[in-house]
């Protein structure tokens, strides 16, 4: 019976998946597209299953250094891919394109909170910066939102001195404000971006039902197990990539077509769920 209720907070994505899909086919997107959101879901809540029951006695753990050289490798290596338009925000790999901060960005989130807990504010603050940066020439306005104001809270929360506090919130707000007066020129795809429209097109009771899948995404962050700081944070996280959806060119996770932000939540899910017992 634990074992099932370790499982089953995978199934909050369905409905959201579920929904986006109906949308979708409604629109005409070929099935080689929507297929993917599922066949993802599949793979990842399995993998992820086996995972939690199989080792619920060994803690994942994320926190040396290498994993700080691994994630900033991995949100630099699309600059050496062919971008769009100037655009660099994709790891290509003939059909597979992979939105690298989208599934990056939790595990950074996770990494950063483990180094504010052991007291390295110096790396906390430096790694923050860096990665604001890279996002801000990527350029990925929606994305640098949602992470600075997750690593806002943590750095709020966490960090003692308070002037340290104001200056970096103040530094990371200022760059979010530039990559919002330099946005980039692509234009939205209706299926990944503008999902929720086309779910609203399909009447006021699929709407309804959508706005609300999309909120039962962040129960496993702001009520499931005990809350804490992390788990906040990576609710805030996920609830900004929603709301910059509404008001740029942003793909909406989990409901709109792309399999990096069912990675990123996955991830996510996975990692509170094997360490729910040990917040703070």
């Amino acid at each position: 019976m634990n074992d099932f209720k370790d499982v089953r907070i995978y199934f909050l994505m369905l409905p959201s998946i579920l929904i986006g899909t109906l949308a979708m086919v409604s629109y005409g997107v070929t099935i080689s597209l929507w297929i993917q959101n599922i066949i993802i879901w599949i793979i990842g809540t399995t993998l992820s299953s086996v995972f939690i029951i199989k080792n619920k006695k060994r803690k994942f753990f994320i926190g040396n250094f290498s994993y700080t050289i691994i994630i900033v490798a991995l949100l630099i290596l699309p600059f050496f891919f062919n971008g769009l338009d100037g655009v660099h925000r994709w790891l290509s790999f003939g059909p597979i394109h992979l939105y690298i901060a989208s599934i990056i960005l939790p595990l950074l989130i996770i990494h950063i909170w483990k180094l504010a807990l052991n007291k390295r504010e110096h790396y906390v603050l430096g790694l923050a910066i860096i990665t604001s940066v890279i996002l801000l020439f990527q350029p990925d306005a929606g994305q640098l939102t949602a992470f600075a104001c997750a690593i806002a809270f943590i750095v709020w929360k966490i960090i003692s001195n308070r002037m340290i506090k104001i200056l970096f919130i103040t530094f990371t707000a200022a760059i979010c404000v530039i990559s919002w007066v330099f946005l980039d020129d692509l234009a939205p795809v209706p299926y990944v971006e503008h999902i929720i429209f086309l779910v609203a097109d399909l009447g006021n009771f699929w709407f309804i039902l959508g706005i609300f899948s999309l909120i039962l995404l962040l129960f496993p962050f702001f009520f499931y197990g005990r809350k804490s700081i992390i788990s906040l944070s990576l609710g805030v996280y996920f609830l900004m990539t929603m709301i910059v959806t509404l008001i740029g060119h942003f793909p909406m996770p989990i409901m709109g077509y792309g399999i990096s932000p069912i990675i990123g939540y996955l991830i996510s899910i996975t990692w509170l769920n094997k360490n729910k017992e040990k917040f703070v």
